[in-house]
């Protein structure tokens, strides 16, 4: 971490607590010079003028080293997660939904082939009676044709 991101985020930190260098440097109990050289990077940070500003500031020391807390950022993580689990749960109803019209598709298909089978059996079954049929009637000309070549003889 550098000393020019510490220094924007204390300047930050005053600004949104609506305080000027000298009220900052005031409840620092710094002088103004010193609070300006600190935010302009001209002094180094150290740690215990950092957990000053925190307890003078009533706020976490990474919100004045970072620009965030961990409580902020674990806030914004948490409603990053319910928006992802929110879209995850819309998907999955989608999906869910898509699914089920699926299913219900293939229900319909499944019965209309089982009918299709129904009916290629019917058909079958009757092209046999058919056939069958065509051979009795078959033998019957060729016992006709038979019978007639006789009786012609006959008559001859």
């Amino acid at each position: 971490m550098s000393n020019s991101s510490i220094k924007k985020n204390i300047a930050k930190v005053r600004e949104s607590l609506n305080l000027t260098q000298a009220e900052m440097a005031d409840k620092l109990g710094i002088s103004r010079q010193a609070y300006i050289n600190l935010e302009h990077g001209k002094t180094a940070v150290i740690n215990k003028q950092i957990t000053k500003m925190a307890e003078t500031c009533d706020m976490p020391e990474e919100k004045i080293m970072y620009g965030y807390s961990i409580e902020e950022v674990s806030s914004a993580m948490l409603q990053e997660n319910e928006a992802y689990k929110e879209q995850m749960t819309a998907l999955v109803e989608e999906k869910d939904e898509e699914i089920s019209s699926l299913k219900e598709k293939l229900d319909v298909l499944t019965e209309l082939i089982f009918a299709e089978r129904q009916n290629i059996k019917t058909q079958n079954h009757l092209i046999e009676e058919q056939k069958n049929r065509i051979a009795h009637l078959a033998q019957e000309n060729l016992s006709l044709r038979k019978e007639l070549r006789s009786f012609k003889g006959r008559r001859e």
